[in-house]
């Protein structure tokens, strides 16, 4: 049992928390334990990361992006399938939950890639993937995809809509994307915006990643998420990132990140859309930041200093999360759900080194931005982060995740 500032019913308390069997027993004023320097926080969800693995192993595995989440306070990573080989199919699927089974530090949840091939057994593959795990979405759904086996129209996501499960989509339209370096002077707004109208006008989608205001105030029937990147940075910092400066969406003008910053109450969830690339991979014009491990951390100096207060982000990147994906026994720290908590040291700012991550790709956009990293992670009641143990499950079949 441990004891201290906790985050409870959307304040800081003075209390101590009780597990058994890996859930949250009781929390209370009288309830004694050992006291931890700073606040306890429920430990994050991450909706949006992509641990490559496969034949892109030398990027990241399942191993190091989760032992990298867990160092940035999340419990539980929602991978994405557009990996090499797709995860397209029941037997690509099992493959992936057998091998994160075997490595993963964090609870591990894995989507489904939507295709113009899959799309009409698409409600069949789900059915087989549901008889053993949970299927958090369908998605990121790509409108527009370098790889042409990614991409799908809006008559296949029309289609798939009609099946049972919730759809995530990558919200940029082709006829707005040309290629080219850097790559923000070529995908254009339009392209997000334009996409978030069309997909309204269809279904009820979740929108990946939301970069401009337009796309945000277009979004009246799905839910949408924003990452750290395009909160934080713009096109601004091309001088400083020069050859790593792509990702998908792009960064934005300076006033795109600075409405988001502002209206960050508006915004839906967090999710770090972490898509590690090397070096050498970025030279080659290859889209992607690794975040999963600073989001949360970035996020709690942002909340020390005020520019974001603590309700909005557990809100963010805890309970939101949970509600929307269904992960009932996650995302906050009540009675009866999992004892998955986090404890941050205040006091501790540290200068994000990229020396000093977990990612295999060894670099980071955020290389000198302030941050506060875990000093602690209980994952089901146990400490894991110290202990280097690995507590991570993938989400099987549970009847209490079901929304």
């Amino acid at each position: 049992m441990i004891y201290g500032k906790i985050f409870y019913n959307g304040e800081f308390i003075e209390a101590g928390i009780e597990v058994e069997n890996g859930r949250i027993k009781r929390i209370g004023k009288l309830l004694k334990g050992r006291r931890v320097e700073g606040v306890i926080l429920p430990a994050g969800i991450d909706v949006h990361v992509h641990f490559r693995d496969f034949d892109e192993k030398h990027k990241e595995t399942i191993e190091t992006g989760s032992l990298a989440a867990l160092h940035g306070g999340i419990c539980l990573a929602v991978d994405q399938p557009n990996t090499r080989p797709l995860v397209d199919s029941e037997e690509s699927y099992f493959q992936r939950m057998e091998k994160a089974e075997k490595c993963t530090y964090v609870d591990y949840a894995l989507n489904l890639a939507l295709t113009n091939n899959n799309a009409n057994r698409l409600e069949e593959i789900i059915k087989k993937i549901q008889r053993k795990y949970f299927l958090p979405a369908v998605g990121e759904a790509f409108l527009q995809n370098e790889r042409k086996e990614l991409e799908i129209s809006y008559e296949t996501l029309k289609a798939a809509s009609m099946v049972n499960a919730k759809i995530t989509v990558h919200a940029e339209d082709p006829r707005f994307v040309r290629v080219g370096q850097p790559n923000f002077l070529f995908r254009s707004r339009e392209a997000e915006v334009v996409a978030v109208e069309e997909c309204e006008k269809i279904g009820n989608f979740h929108f990946c990643h939301l970069s401009t205001k337009e796309a945000v105030e277009r979004v009246t029937r799905g839910t949408f998420e924003v990452t750290p990147h395009h909160i934080l940075l713009s096109v601004e910092d091309y001088d400083r990132l020069g050859e790593l400066v792509n990702v998908n969406p792009p960064l934005r003008q300076k006033r795109d990140s600075e409405w988001l910053l502002k209206n960050f109450s508006r915004i839906q969830l967090l999710a770090s859309d972490h898509a590690p690339h090397t070096i050498e991979d970025k030279k080659m014009g290859s889209a992607g930041f690794p975040g999963v491990e600073t989001m949360y951390p970035i996020f709690v100096y942002l909340a020390k200093i005020g520019v974001v207060g603590f309700g909005e982000l557990v809100e963010k990147i805890a309970v939101n999360p949970s509600k929307l994906f269904g992960f009932r026994e996650y995302g906050s720290l009540e009675v009866g759900k999992l004892a998955n908590f986090v404890v941050f040291d205040l006091k501790d700012v540290q200068k994000i080194r990229s020396d000093k991550l977990h990612s295999l790709c060894d670099w980071t956009p955020y290389e000198g931005f302030k941050a506060v990293f875990p000093r602690e992670v209980y994952i089901r009641g146990e400490e894991v982060l110290q202990s280097g143990i690995r507590a991570g499950k993938i989400l099987k079949l549970n009847k209490k995740f079901i929304s």
